[in-house]
């Protein structure tokens, strides 16, 4: 019957984002029965080291709501060409246009709302999709009523929508919450954006939201001011239902600067409106001819994927703990635990896309053995890119491309260098004063000769139409001769000595390198 389109991405927005948002997400699929009725959630810009914001939450989530959510996930990479014309993170038009195209052509109605909102049917047990199933064609709105922090944070329980939705009619009679605050038309009410119902044909007609308005603020207005125009008035459901905010104005948003905000033009896009439809956007409203990436709760999670490529790739541990140690003399001593250590790798390179391909350039022929068997096991298809300069390395592994690096580099979206000893047996005890041999010491040199080229050269030998810097992990360089090297080229944080990895992206400022760590002797301080 109908898709709710919601949009976000996996940040801390506004205030209590987390709660805010289950609360709503549930609350939504709680008054959700017709079959095809569906919550579409955009993903927008999330960082690619992080999961879907739906992801982070999901613990918190309803099975309904999990059931019903499909995530479209729009990629930093995405967002790259229109970053330099918006200070926004997180574009609503785009998003929600996005959402739109890809909807269930089979529901008659779209509803627009945002991630904090509470719908509540005037009679009881009657749910959103029989209301909106009974109602003649039109575009609709209701007035938004405002919710108390206190009440949601300290007494809804994010897992109990019925619970909650029976307690917010209870609240608005006994504490007076409904009081409607009508607007210019044609905005009926103010904050129209949290509910607006339209025709899914009517809005493929006016080709969607205005992808011009990249500033943020009145992209509702504007839509309600062409649909207005379209179907020549603004219609309400005020008679049916109720929608309840979820405030959270202590802590001001990061689009909200008081008088410094930024914002569309008002005139432009609301009141010198004069068409409902936007030509210039016809054929692109949406990206109809970029592949968004779509994450199901209900079906295989991360975690499953995670551990599938784990399990793949080792043996569980036959003792109870290992030991290591980062006493000074030991710095040279460049053996490392493997088993250990893969859960970390993965762990970098889990939320990026499946196709990544990742340029390995590793000592120790185990390492790229377990870590392919573990890529594959995470359901990866992206190419692991092995140079040739890389000597004592597997060739018959599947998935895996040998080449020069010189013509792999252009090739690579992730790089992952390896700083292990090629001589290390799986049984040796790590870290006991071991040296390098004339082997490891030969292979050692190639890796981060490699490094470097890679590192002072990514902007150069991106993959064509590439605008974002390239993640590199380095493996094994934390507290040994290595940790400055990988430090002075790439921005990563000070990770603990457990982890075994770092990651970031190349240092913009070359003045930096050589200032990141400073070492006392042979202590990093």
């Amino acid at each position: 019957m109908f898709s709710v389109i919601l949009y976000g991405r996996n940040d801390s927005h506004g205030y209590n984002l987390h709660k805010r948002a289950a609360i709503s997400f549930n609350a939504l699929a709680e008054v959700m029965s017709d079959p095809d009725d569906e919550i579409l959630f955009v993903d927008y810009n999330t960082p690619e080291d992080h999961p879907t914001f739906p992801e982070a939450i999901h613990d918190t989530l309803t099975d309904k709501a999990k059931k019903v959510m499909r995530i479209l996930r729009v990629r930093p990479e995405q967002h790259a060409h229109l970053k330099s014309k918006t200070h926004l993170v997180a574009l609503e038009c785009q998003s929600r246009n996005v959402a739109l195209r890809r909807s269930n052509p089979n529901n008659r109605w779209i509803l627009y709302t945002n991630t904090d909102m509470l719908l509540v049917p005037r009679t009881e047990g009657e749910s959103l999709s029989d209301i909106l199933g009974a109602v003649p064609d039109g575009f609709y709105q209701i007035p938004r009523f405002e919710l108390p922090e206190m009440l949601w944070e300290a007494a809804f329980d994010r897992r109990d929508p019925a619970e909650n939705l029976r307690k917010l009619r209870d609240w608005s009679v006994r504490f007076h919450l409904n009081q409607v605050v009508h607007n210019f038309m044609p905005m009926k009410y103010d904050a129209l954006g949290d509910f607006q119902a339209a025709l899914r044909e009517d809005m493929f007609a006016i080709h969607g939201f205005d992808e011009e308005m990249v500033l943020g603020w009145h992209c509702d207005s504007n839509l309600a001011a062409r649909l207005a125009l379209y179907r020549g008035r603004v219609d309400t459901l005020i008679d049916k239902l109720f929608g309840y905010h979820c405030d959270h104005t202590r802590v001001a948003a990061a689009n909200n600067k008081g008088r410094q905000t930024k914002m569309n033009d008002q005139d432009r896009y609301i009141w010198d409106v004069s068409t409902p439809y936007l030509p210039a956007q016809a054929e692109t409203w949406g990206w109809p001819d970029v592949t968004i990436e779509e994450v199901r709760l209900d079906r295989e999670t991360s975690y499953q994927r995670f551990t599938a490529g784990l399990d793949a790739a080792m043996e569980p541990a036959t003792v109870p703990y290992t030991t290591t140690s980062l006493e000074w003399q030991l710095y040279d001593d460049l053996s490392y635990d493997l088993p250990h250590t893969l859960p970390f790798v993965c762990d970098q390179v889990l939320t990026f896309p499946r196709s990544t391909s990742v340029m390995i350039v590793a000592t120790r022929a185990e390492f790229v053995t377990r870590f392919a068997k573990a890529w594959q096991g995470m359901g990866f298809s992206g190419t692991l890119l092995v140079p040739d300069e890389c000597e004592g390395l597997p060739t018959d592994l599947p998935n895996v491309k040998r080449g020069p690096f010189k013509e792999l580099i252009g090739q690579t979206h992730m790089f992952i260098f390896e700083f292990g000893l090629a001589t290390q047996r799986a049984d040796e005890p790590v870290r006991r004063g071991r040296l390098a041999s004339p082997v490891d010491e030969k292979r050692l040199k190639a890796v981060a000769k490699l490094f470097r080229q890679a590192a002072s050269t990514e902007h150069e030998t991106r993959p064509a139409g590439r605008r974002l810097p390239r993640r590199f992990i380095g493996v094994n360089v934390i507290y040994n001769k290595y940790w400055p090297l990988f430090t002075d080229h790439i921005g990563a944080n000070i990770n603990p000595f457990c982890s075994q990895v770092l990651a970031g992206i190349p240092r913009e400022d070359p003045s930096l390198r050589g200032k990141v760590l400073r070492f006392r002797g042979r202590h990093a301080v």
